[in-house]
């Protein structure tokens, strides 16, 4: 999981912000150690059909679709082949989110329809992030089927193209907000949990892996060497139910990306 590739970034939103040039090491590396990408959406498909998937598979998410996917990721990904799956917050398409004003991104824009349309040519899977990047295991239920549902339909009536997948915003789901993106028919969804993903995962809640900005190849390479034990499993349900926990005493505290103690989603 990426959001940002660029190398202008506030002290706040730096670790969301990854330099060109080491996205662009890492991708090499993925390239050269025999990686070959599938979206999230083939990924899905595969894994309900029982398909065989590429002897070493990955999986390249970008959350919140800041407009440098479309002038600095997306060229790099071009010249290895690579697809990826990119998850619109659809209120903002073609301005900044507002809640990264707080993090001193108020001008950090979100890609246009018209940017979105040009990478869906390119085999880009677009998914949904919701429509206002709320916070879905705190808010009623009928605002998560809005945020869900709308999303959706905006995004398949503006792009022309089915929506498969769904990013929970900053990670945060809970049963109620799976149910919703069941409903709706979601093929996938997914979460953060920093943990690999294996055949036996919900498919509706996948776990991803935060690649934060510095870590360079050999951070990511440490990332792809870790399997996902019980206790890191134990450890990432804990973590999320904490969060929650503290989110609803103190509403606004995780409100915003950089107040997060866990890895972020968006």
């Amino acid at each position: 999981m990426y959001h940002s590739i660029g190398s202008t970034r506030s002290r706040r939103f730096r670790r969301f912000a990854v330099d060109p040039a080491e996205f662009t090491a890492q991708m090499d590396y993925l390239a050269t150690r025999g990686y070959q990408a599938v979206t999230a959406a083939d990924l899905a498909r595969r894994q309900a059909s029982g398909g065989g998937l590429p002897p070493r598979p990955v999986t390249l998410t970008f959350d919140d679709a800041y407009e440098d996917f479309y002038t600095t990721a997306l060229p790099v990904l071009r010249r290895h082949g690579f697809p990826a799956t990119l998850f619109v917050p659809t209120a903002y398409v073609g301005r900044p989110m507002e809640l990264n004003a707080s993090t001193g991104e108020a001008q950090r824009r979100i890609m246009s329809w018209s940017a979105l349309r040009d990478v869906v040519t390119e085999g880009v899977e677009v998914g949904s992030h919701s429509h206002t990047h709320a916070q879905l295991d705190l808010v009623p239920e009928d605002l998560v089927r809005n945020e869900v549902t709308r999303s959706r339909h905006l995004l398949e009536d503006q792009l022309g193209v089915p929506v498969e997948g769904f990013s929970y915003p900053f990670g945060y789901w809970s049963r109620s907000a799976r149910a919703a993106v069941a409903a709706v028919d979601y093929r996938y969804g997914v979460a953060v949990a920093d943990l690999m993903m294996t055949p036996g995962d919900d498919m509706l809640t996948l776990p991803r892996l935060t690649v934060q900005a510095g870590i360079g190849v050999a951070g990511l390479a440490r990332l792809l060497d870790a399997r996902p034990t019980l206790r890191r499993r134990a450890t990432a349900l804990s973590r999320q139910a904490v969060s929650r926990a503290v989110r609803r005493v103190v509403p606004d505290v995780m409100a915003v990306h950089d107040a997060q103690q866990g890895p972020p989603s968006g």
